[in-house]
């Protein structure tokens, strides 16, 4: 991982409050004081991790880090990249799981984390992976870009 890219305007204290997060709100909090950091409109990605893509979320976790850093590098675009935060999201997530037996999908990813910060109207665009209809957190997303004014750009 090209930590230039993906920790791009974290400090130290950003990594502590990685650590000590307990809910996908704490990980909102954090995603959203590190964007704060970030001058202009932002640009993220979207597309399977947990679900989908090439059948497993270490194998859709490269292919997501290659397409933020070709994003940066190449296309020079401001993205914030989420992968930092997926180690802990995974976490979090099968702690919800272990809860939770039942459900099918973590909707609090969604409910607690992507959605206040799409809201914050600091994205502007989300660039989606090829695939992204495998997941269903990529189709929420999808979905929700109107309601968020997020133009769709389709990789």
């Amino acid at each position: 991982m090209n930590n230039k890219i993906h920790f791009k305007h974290w400090i130290l204290t950003d990594y502590q409050l990685l650590e000590r997060a307990r809910s996908f709100h704490d990980l909102f909090q954090l995603a959203a004081n590190i964007m704060t950091r970030f001058e202009g409109d932002l640009h993220m990605v979207s597309g399977p991790i947990s679900t989908g893509g090439v059948g497993t979320i270490d194998g859709n976790r490269r292919v997501f880090e290659k397409v933020i850093e070709l994003l940066a590098t190449e296309q020079k675009l401001n993205v914030f990249s989420q992968m930092p935060l997926e180690d802990k999201m995974v976490e979090l997530y099968k702690q919800w799981h272990s809860e939770n037996p039942g459900e099918d999908y973590c909707n609090p990813i969604l409910i607690d984390f992507y959605e206040p910060l799409f809201s914050l109207g600091r994205v502007k665009v989300l660039h989606f992976i090829r695939g992204w209809q495998s997941s269903v957190g990529a189709r929420w997303e999808h979905d929700n870009c109107v309601q968020w004014e997020i133009e769709r750009r389709y990789l």
